[in-house]
């Protein structure tokens, strides 16, 4: 029986689980979680990456006796190698509002929609190649430095490996890489003028395999455990544990700090349609294109209601924010998802949601918990467009929805999400990104004969609730 480790990371917190098949399920056992937050220095937002890999190192020593790890994180961010293999400085956060920099220097070289043709990603100040040409701009030190740029995950498998590789699910994040070719885009490198030379060997997932014994981390030096890029964007490795990724009849929405709603596809859609509708093309597992968008999610919600408790001097738990919307019998306004001011870091997510409602003439929510229903209400509203819009540029009409990550814990939500959209919805597994993680590395270790075999079998594993639409 090998056990297998992985570190699924998250914008707010780490979690290190173990798996192994013991008596044909899947037995998971949590060894480490970890909120993390992001650190503000000389006016920039950074990530504390030293914690986050002492956390890590700490937690593959108490666990030695695991046989593989992968790593997945969120995207976008990376961090820059130099010639000798040194980590130049402590990577950017997403959520630096200086990207916008970055995004208007790229538009005086490139038109938007041609960004678009030549990466198939949808136009987010936050995509790396903004952050690449804003560091450029106000790094150069930095920029002219650096050898290799590792997206984050490929950072912490180089750490614990000492290989510099990048993986393609994590790179499709960029808006440097041609999802049609797949493979980075000469166009958008030479039109932006910035060095190819920094991007390592693209891989697939469980395509190379390093080992501890040559990691960056004397410390890690005496053991003997594989690491393999698995699906390294978290969202194409929580792609493998939902209907969609079989069944391109079913939608995904997986719902955590970002919602993300969409569809497996044949081949990535790069059309005007695409882009005029903001939707995105990423790549899962095996280069399999997904087609979807990306929207503020429950970040809005956990921001309000951590500012709200400040403000009340108490907490508030997830049951009694229930209770409160289920009680609701009144009419509430509705906010765009879209809008860049909700995905920032420093809002005050009431002020700015009255300003929103006040400049589209509607009223200002009379009591502090009816700003939760309108998150809800206008979470669903976004899904319904993007799934319309989706459905529309791929002439299906979906009638299945499978709901992911922690947003698939919210009977609130889900309910919601089944009755206004009309679809028998599916919830679950919630640890999503984690599990398509181990199942990657169960079948690096040939736990598992083939992939549709480590889904049946880690599905058959795990809650899922079903919820028929009324």
């Amino acid at each position: 029986m090998n056990k297998v480790l992985a570190f699924d990371m998250g914008a707010t917190s780490i979690r290190g689980i173990v798996g192994y098949i013991a008596d044909g399920k899947l037995i998971t056992e949590e060894v480490m979680r970890m909120s993390h937050s992001i650190k503000n220095k000389n006016g920039r937002l950074y990530w504390d990456f030293d914690a986050i890999l002492d956390k890590i190192v700490n937690t593959i020593i108490e666990n030695k006796d695991v046989s593989c790890i992968g790593i997945d994180t969120w995207g976008v961010d990376f961090g820059m190698i130099d010639k000798d293999g040194e980590l130049i400085d402590t990577p950017f956060s997403y959520r630096d509002e200086k990207y916008s920099i970055g995004r208007e220097e790229a538009k005086s070289k490139i038109s938007e929609l041609e960004m678009f043709k030549n990466s198939g990603n949808q136009i987010m100040t936050i995509n790396t190649v903004f952050q690449l040409l804003t560091l450029k701009k106000l790094n150069p030190d930095i920029y002219e430095k650096a050898d290799k740029l590792l997206m984050m995950p490929d950072l912490i498998f180089y750490m614990l490996t000492g290989k510099k590789v990048g993986e393609e699910t994590i790179w499709s994040t960029t808006g440097l890489y041609d999802m049609g070719k797949k493979k980075v885009s000469d166009t958008i490198f030479e039109k932006l003028e910035l060095k190819k030379s920094l991007v390592p060997e693209i891989v697939k997932a469980t395509e190379v395999v390093g080992n501890t014994r040559d990691s960056r981390i004397e410390v890690l030096k005496s053991l003997n455990i594989d690491v393999i890029p698995v699906c390294t964007h978290d969202t194409a490795s929580a792609l493998l544990m939902t209907d969609s990724f079989l069944d391109e009849d079913s939608m995904f929405l997986s719902c955590g700090t970002w919602s993300l709603i969409g569809s497996a596809v044949d081949k990535c859609i790069i059309t005007d349609e695409a882009y005029e509708n903001n939707l995105t093309n990423e790549l899962g597992f095996d280069s399999k294109p997904m087609f979807f968008k990306n929207i503020t999610g429950l970040y809005l919600l956990e921001k309000y209601k951590s500012q709200l408790e400040k403000k009340l001097g108490r907490k508030i738990s997830f049951d009694e924010i229930s209770a409160y919307v289920n009680g609701l019998d009144k009419k509430l306004p509705t906010i765009d998802m879209d809008a860049e001011v909700f995905a920032r870091e420093s809002i005050d997510v009431k002020t700015e949601i009255d300003k929103f409602v006040e400049n589209n003439g509607g009223n200002i929510p009379e009591d502090d918990f009816d700003y939760f229903a309108v998150i809800y209400e206008s979470m669903v509203n976004k899904y319904i467009e993007v799934k319309t819009d989706i459905e529309k540029i791929l002439h299906k009409n979906f009638k299945r929805i499978h709901i992911i990550g922690g947003g698939a814990k919210s009977s609130v939500l889900t309910s919601m999400i089944a009755n206004k959209m009309g679809v028998a919805l599916k919830a679950g597994p919630y640890e999503s990104s984690a599990l398509g993680n181990i199942l990657l590395s169960l079948l690096h270790m040939k736990e598992v004969k083939d992939l549709k075999t480590g889904i049946e079998l880690i599905l058959g594993s795990c809650e899922i609730k079903t919820v028929d639409f009324k």
